[in-house]
């Protein structure tokens, strides 16, 4: 009877520690259903939380979860924050005056509204409010030719950042 008791109190607790770290996993209301992040893959991660070792003739009956067992921390440490990518959506050969997409994934699945996207040449925009593509560069402003370009992702307090060096060739 005593372990029933510390098993429903130890999955209270993991229950709990992973409600508090849900909101570094739900998706924003502008997020199509395939673009909606996984919960699975961070909460297990940081809902780790140690049952009490007590033997059974220590244990009463009325043990009770004391508030100091329950995460305290709003915001995910470093090891617990969602590891991305970054990437262009399609090839990045392109004509002058092209927008390319740029995704950031997380578990393989596009995030938007999470940090902020930058590359070292062109104008980067952010996806809108569709969320079709994480991002879009410009490359209005771009003569053609190859250029060397770094795209990086800013990441927030749920998702690491992130980057890429890539080509990019523009045409006439």
């Amino acid at each position: 009877m005593q372990l029933k008791l510390i098993t429903a109190i130890a999955v209270l607790l993991l229950v709990v520690a992973s409600i508090l770290v849900a909101g570094c996993t739900t998706s924003n209301t502008n997020q199509t259903p395939s673009a909606m992040p996984s919960t699975n893959s961070s909460t297990t991660i940081s809902a780790t939380t140690t049952a009490p070792t007590t033997t059974a003739a220590t244990t009463s009956p009325t043990v009770a979860p004391s508030p100091s067992a329950s995460p305290t921390a709003t915001t995910p440490t470093p090891s617990a924050m969602i590891a991305t990518s970054i990437q262009f959506v399609s090839d990045p050969n392109v004509a002058k005056g092209t927008s390319m997409g740029i995704n950031v994934l997380a578990s393989g699945i596009r995030i938007c509204g999470h940090g902020t996207v930058s590359a070292t040449i062109g104008a980067v925009s952010s996806g809108g409010s569709d969320c079709f593509y994480t991002a879009y560069l410009d490359t209005s402003s771009l003569n053609p030719g190859t250029y060397d370009v770094i795209l990086k992702f800013a990441g927030d307090s749920c998702y690491q950042p992130s980057q890429i060096q890539s080509k990019i060739t523009i045409t006439a």
